[in-house]
């Protein structure tokens, strides 16, 4: 019994966020008969499965105590990137597709990384400065055309179905397990966890910060990359202005799931579940014939609602001195 109601107390945000899944879930079936098939049920998934794996990675940066508001620029790039190469070579390289946009995703995040890291300039100040400059440069060099008509295996690829779902979705999947075993099965993701906790603690154990900023912008950038090049396979179209708004999204699926703004504090599974909402959201909202107009209405009540909760449990933690990171139990008490 104990037992129960230690994991239910650790849990709290993620048994929250289900109740509310099942809840909008419930009135939602009865407005639509169509919600609760197998298929609508399906493609929930399958068209969230960009916006999730991105999610992953703004949930590490945040777990630093930083922010990137750039991560919408470097998805247009690298949707770019990977669409002029397949133009060029007919897509008959998906392996590399994937592995050009994935690179072009960690420079990209490493140029953020670098300047927070060696200069000290706060992210959100370095990122806003990047994504005017990657957008700018992009819609210059690109004169705002798209990239279209896309053929070739790859395009083929994020739409391939095994069984129900999407290749894309098991990529998330992936992706998941990928970074779960990274934060807690090695060195580099319990030192993410102590700078995000406490900078000075952590660089007085010899946790050298710069390198989990970089490492941690990288990893931004390898996703954005991931996502971008399954949204160009998926559409087999590209353009410069992909990906416009949304950094406010993958920022309240973290913070929603249970990563706190402050840092320290990371919940794999709450990420997973703050996507999964939106695209519950909007997928109810497309049922219901709601205008589209509402979901960006709903993302902002959904956002606000993230940072109050964030700044709330932010509040609690710094009161009993604790700093954890959900999914694995890495506490460590003040007394």
């Amino acid at each position: 019994m104990t037992t129960f109601k230690s994991v239910a107390k650790s849990k709290t945000r993620e048994i929250i966020l289900i109740a509310v899944i099942i809840a909008i879930g419930i009135v939602v079936s009865f407005l639509s008969e169509s919600f609760l098939n197998l298929r609508n049920l399906t493609n929930i998934l399958n068209n969230n499965a960009i916006i999730g794996i991105m999610a992953i990675g703004m949930m590490i940066i945040i777990v630093t105590g930083n922010i990137d508001v750039s991560v919408g620029a470097q998805f247009a790039v690298c949707a770019m990137v990977s669409a002029a190469y397949v133009k060029m070579t007919g897509g008959t390289n998906p392996l590399l597709t994937f592995l050009i946009s994935i690179l072009t995703g960690i420079v990209l995040g490493m140029i953020n990384g670098f300047f927070v890291a060696k200069f000290n300039i706060p992210a959100i100040v370095v990122t806003l400065g990047t994504l005017s400059i990657i957008r700018g440069a992009l819609l210059l060099i690109t004169n705002g055309k798209w990239i279209s008509d896309l053929k070739g295996p790859f395009i083929k690829i994020a739409n391939y179905r095994v069984g129900t779902l999407t290749f894309s979705v098991y990529v998330w999947f992936l992706v998941i397990i990928v970074t779960y075993l990274i934060l807690y099965r090695t060195r580099t993701g319990r030192n993410i966890v102590a700078v995000g906790g406490n900078k000075n603690a952590a660089e007085r154990i010899g946790i050298s910060q710069s390198s989990v900023y970089m490492f941690s912008f990288g990893y931004m950038g390898a996703l954005s990359g991931i996502a971008s090049t399954l949204y160009v396979s998926k559409l087999a179209i590209a353009q410069p202005t992909a990906g416009m708004g949304i950094e406010m999204k993958l920022i309240a699926a973290a913070v929603l799931g249970g990563t706190v703004f402050s840092g320290g504090i990371a919940s794999i599974f709450g990420t997973f579940l703050g996507s999964l909402l939106f695209g519950l959201i909007e997928n109810a909202l497309v049922l219901t014939k709601v205008p589209v107009y509402w979901q960006s209405l709903a993302t902002g009540v959904v956002l606000i609602a993230a940072v109050v909760s964030s700044a709330y449990q932010a509040g609690g933690l710094h009161a009993g001195g604790k700093r954890s990171v959900k999914g694995g139990r890495q506490n460590d008490k003040t007394k």
